[in-house]
């Protein structure tokens, strides 16, 4: 099975794919070039003699939709003070949607649109939107919809977006903050806290995969960020991300020039590069490119799987035959065909890494 192509392109964000300027180069090995991945197929090759001495996880044979195991399911408590609202995609009484405040009180008020089917999985998505700078969580209804329909809950966030010199690292403790609110009321929500998953698509992408590699980073630390409570995600699912910490404007987002005297600048362009950083990661990944997007994408997600691979991690990289950027979802926002068939590999590999217990 292969995935259908699919040009669309967005126009807002960094999802116009144009040249933006570069970031301190990640210290990864030279790119070499990709080669695609059936979608049904999970392969972690093994690593070279002289790698770390973590083995990778054997490869896995995802079995096709027909026979995929059902995730458990699980009855959610009420939340108190909760109001529920039917879902148009499903049964009436199928879906509680609500609408809450996932940051720390004292911090910027950041929301979030939660779906959670009344009977689901125990493990949940937090889904972050594309666009950085005119963005919202309601570009991921096509997504939280899909979810629902298969017995997944999902949070949906907005997010910090690029403003004043020195944006980082809000949007990305932003993220952070999203998996620490979930981890604090997993009980009422009915879900496991050490299974809550971080999906971002382009800019969403690269805040996702600093929650990836930067588990309890004390960096984040603030009041954006929840005291005592960890922000380790259980695995990430990049779709077209650019990994290194590129930037359209980095002396805006990072407070500076990469030659600034400031020493903390430095230490901004230091740490918003996830590829440099791979050994850290918290989980296994999913990495969803298409294959004729900007090379820039394609090279990236095959460097940050690269780096990856080279430590040790779980780590699987899709790229989708003759699809450009954003090919999953529509201008309203509805998945794809390409979409379609990518977020059922999605569903294949979530099984496979969070069975039923």
């Amino acid at each position: 099975m292969v995935f259908a192509a699919c040009g669309s392109e967005s126009t807002s964000g960094r999802s116009e794919r144009s040249t933006p300027s570069s970031t301190t180069p990640a210290t990864t090995a030279p790119v070499t070039t990709p080669t695609t991945v059936a979608p049904l197929t999970v392969p972690v090759p093994p690593l070279p003699p002289a790698g770390p001495t973590t083995a990778p996880p054997p490869p896995i044979t995802v079995p096709p939709r027909t026979s995929r195991t059902t995730p458990p399911t699980v009855t959610a408590a009420p939340l108190p003070g909760s109001t529920t609202k039917p879902s148009n995609k499903t049964k009436p009484d199928a879906v509680v949607r609500k609408t809450v405040v996932y940051t720390p009180p004292g911090g910027p008020k950041h929301k979030g649109d939660l779906v959670l089917p009344r009977q689901h999985a125990d493990t949940i998505i937090v889904l972050a939107h594309p666009d950085d700078q005119a963005g919202s969580r309601k570009q991921m209804r096509g997504w939280a919809n899909f979810y629902a329909q298969n017995g997944y809950p999902s949070l949906a966030i907005d997010y910090s977006v690029t403003g004043p010199p020195g944006t980082y690292p809000k949007p990305q403790t932003d993220v952070k903050a999203a998996v620490q609110y979930l981890r604090g009321r997993a009980g009422a929500l009915g879900v496991d806290p050490d299974h809550i998953v971080v999906q971002g698509f382009d800019a969403g992408a690269a805040l996702g995969a600093q929650a990836e590699v930067a588990p309890d980073d004390p960096f984040f630390d603030g009041p954006r960020h929840y005291a005592n409570q960890s922000d380790k995600p259980a695995a990430f699912i990049g779709f077209y991300g650019l990994y290194d910490g590129t930037q359209k404007d980095p002396t805006i987002y990072y407070g500076g020039p990469p030659d600034s005297s400031d020493a903390k600048v430095h230490e901004r362009y230091a740490q918003a590069n996830s590829i440099a950083h791979a050994a850290d990661a918290a989980g296994p990944a999913l990495l969803v490119q298409g294959e004729a997007d900007s090379q820039e994408f394609v090279e990236s997600a095959t460097q940050f799987r690269a780096a990856l691979q080279s430590a040790g991690k779980d780590v699987t990289l899709t790229l989708v035959p003759g699809a450009g950027s954003t090919f999953d979802q529509d201008t309203s926002g509805t998945l794809t065909p390409a979409g379609k068939q990518a977020a059922q590999q999605v569903l294949d590999w979530l099984a496979a890494r969070f069975p039923p217990s």
